[in-house]
C-alpha cells in the first residue's frame, strides 16, 4: 500500500497548517527558513506533501510574477486590501474595501503555496459555502467566494469588535472579574446594567452563541472548530460565530473526512481526539462550546500541553478540574452546565445546542438550571471510567462531585504518556499510585487498601502495613503474610506479641517452631497451659477475621488434649 498524502490525513492537518503558517510568517519577515527543520517536525508520511508546499512558497518569493503575498493596496476582485487584521495556519485575514458597495469587509485569503494543494483549497472553499448557507444574527455572513491570480479568498462581514480570545486575555487571571470589566472588554459597557454579575453576562453571551449554533445545526452543519477566537463580538456585544472551514454537511460522506479529527486541539471533543472513525454530531459542538465557556469563566484552559499530541492525550484520558476549584466565586449551576456540556460520553452531554442554550438563559437570569437539578450520581459518572478501563485505554477520570476537597472517584488507568498523572487521589482511588478511602493500585494508601504495596486501615498487598494487613510481607495490628510483624502476626515467619506461624516469635507463640514466654511448639513438643488458654481465648476474634479455619487442625489437637488431660511435658 502506498503512503497516503498528508491531505488525506485530517488528523494531522492542523499540525501541518501550523507549520505552513510559521514558515510563511518567517518568509514575510524576510527570513529564509530551513525546509528540513520544518519537515522533521511533521509525521514521516506527511513530509512529501509538506516539502512540496514549502519549496513552492520559497520559489514564490524568489520568482517575480508568481504568487505574491497580499499587500496593502492590492486588488482581489472588487476588493481593495487595506491592512492585515488576523492570521492562522491556513489563511490571512485583511480589512478590505468593497469598491462596488462602498463598505468594509473582512477578506480571508488562503496562504500562498497552500492553494497548490487541492485538499487545502477544497477545505477553504467549503468554509465559504457553509457560511453562505446561513442567515442568522449570530453567524458571520459570507458575501462572496472568489479566486484571482491563484489566490482563493472569502469576502465576509467585517466585525470590528474583539474576539472572545482577546476578551479573555483582557480579563484578570488572578481574581474574579466584575460584570463591568467584562462589558468593557466586550466594548459594550451597557451590558453591565442588564447583567449584574460576571457569570450572568458570560452566560448571556454564550446563550446567544448557542442560538447561532442552533441555526447551523438546523441547516445540517457541524462546525467542529468552536473556540474563543472564532466567536467575534459585534457592536452592542452581540456574539457571532465565524470560521466554518471545518464544517461538514450531515450525510455528506465526501466531506465527513471519515469521522477523523480536525480542529484546534484544545477545544476538540474526546471523540475527535481519539483520531479514529467516530460519530461526530452536534454534541461535538456542544462539547467545544462548553470548553470555551469553561475557559472564559475561569480564564484557564481545562486541558493544556506543550505539543499537539500531548493535548489530545489529555482530552482522551483526563477530566478537567471542577470549575469552582479554579474560581470559587462561580455558582454550582455554572459548574454543572460546564460539566454536562463537557461530559466525555456524548450521550451524557446536552443532546443539542437548544438544550444548552435553555440552561444558559436560566443561568443568566439567576434561575436554577436543568444541569444543576440533575442527580445522575457517581454511578452514572463511573461508567465513563469503566468503559475506558475495559477497553484498555490510557485514562484518567475524576468525579465532578467532591467531599472535603477530594473527588468521590479518581481513576488513573492504562499506559501513560510521559509526564501524565500516575497518582489517583479520591475517596475511591484506583491507579498506579492510589491515595484515598478505598485505594486500589500498585502503591496504595487508604482506609481500605488493595495494592502491590499498601498502607492503610485494612490493607491487602504484596507488602502491606496497616491496622489489619494481609500480604506477602505484612505489618500491622493484625498482620498475616509470608512474613508478618504485628501485635497479632500470622505467617511463615511471624513476629509479634502474639505470633502464629512456621517460625513464631512472640510473648505468646504458636507454630511449628515457636519461641517466646508462652509457647506451643510442635517441633519441640512444648505445650504451655498458659499459651493454650490464651489462644483458645482468641478464637472468637480470629473467627470474625475469617482466620480461625486456618488453625482448625491445631484447635482440634488442643481440644483433644484438653479433654484427655494430656499435655506434653515442657
Amino acid at each position: 500500500m502506498q503512503p497516503q498524502d498528508s491531505s488525506s490525513q485530517p488528523e494531522v492537518e492542523d499540525l501541518l497548517d501550523a507549520l505552513v503558517g510559521e514558515f510563511s510568517d518567517q518568509l514575510a519577515d524576510g527570513q529564509t527558513p530551513a525546509v528540513e527543520g520544518f519537515l522533521n517536525r511533521a509525521p514521516a508520511e506527511a513530509r512529501p506533501g509538506l516539502e512540496r508546499c514549502l519549496k513552492t512558497m520559497l520559489a514564490t518569493r524568489e520568482a517575480p510574477g508568481s504568487l505574491q503575498l497580499v499587500r496593502p493596496g492590492a486588488k482581489l476582485g472588487r476588493y481593495t486590501v487595506q491592512r492585515e487584521i488576523g492570521r492562522g495556519g491556513m489563511a490571512l485575514v485583511f480589512l478590505a474595501q468593497d469598491e462596488e458597495l462602498n463598505r468594509a469587509v473582512a477578506l480571508k485569503v488562503l496562504r500562498p503555496g497552500l492553494a497548490l494543494e487541492a485538499g487545502h483549497r477544497d477545505r477553504f472553499r467549503r468554509e465559504g459555502q457553509a457560511m453562505a448557507r446561513l442567515a442568522h444574527p449570530n453567524v458571520v455572513p459570507v458575501f462572496e467566494v472568489g479566486e484571482q491570480d491563484g489566490l482563493d479568498y472569502l469576502a465576509m462581514e467585517y466585525v470590528p469588535g474583539p474576539s472572545l480570545e482577546s476578551v479573555r486575555q483582557a480579563l484578570s487571571a488572578d481574581r474574579a472579574p466584575s460584570a463591568e470589566e467584562l462589558a468593557s472588554a466586550l466594548g459594550a459597557p451597557e451590558l453591565a446594567r442588564a447583567h449584574r454579575t460576571f457569570e450572568a453576562l458570560m452566560a448571556h453571551l454564550f446563550a446567544e452563541a448557542c442560538a447561532g449554533l442552533e441555526a447551523a445545526h438546523a441547516a445540517g452543519l457541524i462546525h467542529r472548530d468552536i473556540k474563543p477566537s472564532n466567536l467575534l463580538i459585534h457592536a452592542g456585544g452581540r456574539p457571532v460565530l465565524a470560521d466554518f472551514g471545518l464544517a461538514r454537511a450531515d450525510g455528506d460522506a465526501a466531506l465527513s473526512l471519515s469521522g477523523a479529527t480536525v480542529g484546534t486541539p484544545h477545544y476538540m471533543s474526546p471523540e475527535q481526539a481519539h483520531l479514529v472513525s467516530a460519530s461526530v454530531d452536534e454534541r461535538t459542538d456542544v462539547y467545544s462550546l462548553g470548553v470555551t465557556f469553561y475557559e472564559l469563566l475561569s480564564r484557564r484552559r481545562p486541558y493544556d500541553g506543550q505539543a499537539f499530541l500531548e493535548v489530545l492525550e489529555a482530552i482522551r484520558t483526563q477530566s478537567p478540574p471542577p470549575l469552582r476549584q479554579i474560581e470559587k466565586s462561580l455558582s454550582a449551576d455554572a459548574e454543572a452546565v460546564c460539566r454536562k456540556a463537557m461530559q466525555h460520553e456524548p450521550e451524557l452531554r446536552y443532546a443539542s445546542a437548544t438544550e444548552l442554550r435553555e440552561d444558559l438563559v436560566d443561568l443568566a437570569a439567576g434561575r436554577p438550571t436543568r444541569a444543576g437539578s440533575e442527580t445522575a450520581g457517581v454511578l452514572a459518572e463511573w461508567k465513563v471510567a469503566r468503559r475506558a478501563i475495559a477497553a484498555g485505554r490510557a485514562f484518567e477520570y475524576r468525579s465532578s462531585k467532591t467531599f472535603l476537597g477530594w473527588p468521590l472517584v479518581h481513576v488513573v488507568a492504562g499506559s501513560r504518556q510521559p509526564g501524565a498523572p500516575k497518582v489517583a487521589k479520591g475517596w475511591i482511588a484506583i491507579g498506579p499510585i492510589a491515595v484515598g478511602g478505598l485505594a486500589l493500585g500498585g502503591l496504595g494508601t487508604g482506609v481500605v487498601c488493595l495494592a502491590g504495596a499498601g498502607l492503610g486501615g485494612l490493607t491487602l498487598a504484596g507488602v502491606a502495613a496497616g491496622l489489619i494487613s494481609f500480604g506477602g510481607l505484612a505489618a500491622g495490628g493484625f498482620a498475616q503474610g509470608g512474613g508478618a510483624v504485628g501485635y497479632q502476626a500470622m505467617g511463615g515467619l511471624a513476629v509479634g506479641h502474639t505470633a502464629v506461624g512456621g517460625l513464631a516469635i512472640g510473648k505468646y507463640a504458636l507454630g511449628g517452631l515457636a519461641r517466646g514466654t508462652h509457647v506451643i511448639s510442635q517441633e519441640d513438643r512444648l505445650w504451655d497451659p498458659g499459651a493454650m488458654e490464651y489462644f483458645q481465648g482468641l478464637r472468637g476474634s480470629w473467627r470474625m477475621l475469617g482466620q480461625d479455619k486456618l488453625l482448625d487442625p491445631l484447635w482440634e489437637e488442643l481440644d483433644r488434649r484438653q479433654a484427655a488431660g494430656d499435655n506434653p511435658p515442657r
